[in-house]
């Protein structure tokens, strides 16, 4: 199966709108005066601005256009890469509670059958378990780990014009040319925006140019022991977040006593807009997340993610192995589809497969170590969601490690840091709430 991608909507008067951000800088009138004026002027002169103010460098013009995308039975591989786009939005179709043993998968560019019969044997017997686990009652979201990178995916993406361009040439020129699929999506885009929108077909392909970064010691990767790790923060959160506080507010920063930082952090905490909480920041270290965790935590937009090359770092017996399995008796179906994993991947690169092949045999729970950095504001937001009882097990165990690290290295205002009932007394979710407030409140407050 081959995925495609379809840009779905264009916002209306994508030129004209683009067009009238070249010119208000240097042309009389008002903003709604100047969009008039490009109204009038037509789609050819309009694309003939344009091209002269990127030409100039000026890109930022481009994100007055939003433009909507649909990919559809792409590979999860395809998905994850897309997801690293941090200027994008993106709705996926869950594996948490979809069954996707009818999903199929993208067959990548084999040198010859032998190692297509090879992959798609392996790829049939991973499906095959995944229906086993989930006849022998576990969870979708514990039986996906046993599904290959290949398997299809489907997704709604949104972003503005600029970060389109930057996305069309990062899969056909940059790290997605490696990748055949990845490449054929980014032609797609290319041919679509050629007959819809001329002026965002520019093409960087020297500018994209991948080539291999200096190392100057080649060490074994391997992931940590500690299952999250505070590698740097700041030395006075709360004394720098109390000051900027006080400063947006027309005082002098001075030193509070900490019930006074308590107080002026909760209140902070209750307020829409807590624009000061981002003056801190703090670097982790998970020593181990699945690929399904991966897709969860690179989700968050606001942070600097910075995971490995999957295929030097993703171990076969490095995985997750769920509770529910051990309790279904299944174990031993588990741990066989990591060592076919294992095994047709092993047979595939001694028979001349790369990268464009291997990357797809990737299973969704093996793991990897990843490094991120998130400002106090975004972790606000982390913890609300993802210590949550309706979070995934696999991330809610991680934020709530990353939680009990980050309230050793700033206790006051971590200790006001947790799900939302803990933070707001109130469970967003509905009818879908665990029952478990009072229970969970009493936890986080200790």
């Amino acid at each position: 199966m081959q995925g495609s991608v379809s840009i779905l909507n264009v916002s209306p008067e994508a030129a004209a709108m683009i067009a009238s951000g070249g010119r208000i800088s240097t042309m009389d009138g008002t903003a709604g005066e100047i969009y008039a004026k490009s109204l009038a002027a037509g789609q050819e002169k309009n694309e003939k601005l344009i091209g002269k103010v990127l030409s100039s460098g000026h890109t930022s013009v481009l994100e007055h256009c939003y433009v909507n995308l649909s990919f559809e039975n792409v590979s999860v591989l395809a998905e994850q890469f897309l997801i690293e786009f941090r200027l994008a939005s993106f709705t996926v179709k869950s594996r948490r509670y979809v069954d996707f043993s009818k999903a199929g998968y993208v067959s990548p560019a084999f040198a010859d059958d032998a190692q297509r019969v090879v992959f798609e044997n392996t790829a049939a017997s991973l499906f095959r378990t995944y229906d086993a686990l989930e006849a022998a009652g576990i969870p979708k979201e514990d039986a996906r780990f046993v599904l290959p990178y290949c398997f299809c995916s489907n997704f709604f993406c949104s972003m503005n014009a600029r970060e389109l361009v930057h996305v069309m040439n990062e899969l056909t020129y940059g790290r997605g040319s490696r990748i055949p699929e990845l490449r054929a999506l980014g032609e797609s885009l290319f041919a679509q925006c050629e007959r819809q929108l001329p002026f965002l077909a520019v093409r960087k392909p020297e500018a994209y140019r991948q080539s291999d970064a200096f190392c100057p010691r080649q060490v074994q990767l391997l992931a940590s022991k500690a299952p999250v790790t505070v590698l740097a923060a700041p030395q006075d959160a709360e004394g720098l977040i109390c000051g900027a506080y006080q400063l947006a507010r027309g005082y002098v920063p001075q030193p509070l006593t900490e019930p006074e930082q308590t107080a002026l952090l909760k209140s902070l905490l209750a307020q829409p807009r807590k624009r000061e909480l981002e003056q801190a920041s703090y670097t982790l270290q998970f020593g181990g997340l699945s690929l399904a965790a991966l897709t969860h935590l690179t989700r968050h937009r606001m942070q600097a993610l910075c995971a490995p090359e999957l295929l030097k770092t993703a171990r076969y017996d490095r995985y997750v192995l769920p509770e529910s399995v051990r309790q279904a008796g299944m174990e031993e179906q588990y741990r066989e589809a990591f060592r076919l994993a294992d095994e047709t991947a092993a047979q595939l690169r001694t028979a001349g497969a790369g990268e464009d092949v291997l990357s797809y045999l990737l299973l969704s729970g093996q793991t990897v170590p990843v490094l991120t950095t998130m400002n106090a504001g975004e972790l606000y937001v982390f913890f609300r969601l993802r210590c949550c009882n309706r979070a995934q097990w696999e991330i809610r165990d991680a934020a709530c490690a990353a939680l009990a690290a980050l309230r050793k290295t700033s206790p006051l205002l971590f200790s006001l840091y947790g799900p939302t009932c803990f933070v707001s007394g109130k469970c967003p979710e509905g009818k879908m709430a665990c029952g478990q407030q009072a229970e969970i409140r009493k936890k986080f407050s200790k």
